[in-house]
């Protein structure tokens, strides 16, 4: 691989990874909002920057340039990252409802 082809696919690698980063942020952060607000469009809008989000890790797995490590590692980062907002919530709920009903007693 000559110098160009690899600042190329280095410069790639790093937009892949920032778009990864900011889409699960903002994955995260519409899905919370939709379901606090109970708006199924900020929902919707999350779970399309979640398939952002694993589009630019698949950008990153099939660059062909990264190791198998990390090809498994943003793979599997991925692939748990699309459940985490909606397990997460459900957590947070549960120890809501537990701290009302210590609340109440």
């Amino acid at each position: 691989m000559d110098g160009t082809t690899l600042a190329q696919t280095l410069g790639l690698l790093i937009v892949l990874g920032f778009f990864f980063v900011l889409l699960a942020g903002l994955y995260a952060a519409f899905y919370a909002a939709g379901r606090m607000f109970s708006n199924p469009w900020l929902v919707r809008i999350g779970y399309l920057c979640g398939l952002g989000q694993f589009m630019a890790a698949m950008g990153m797995v099939f660059s062909g340039y990264l190791d198998r490590f990390w090809v498994y590692l943003v793979t599997f980062a991925a692939l748990a990252y699309l459940v985490i907002p909606p397990i997460m919530w459900r957590i947070v709920l549960a120890f809501h409802r537990l701290e009302e009903s210590h609340h109440s007693l």
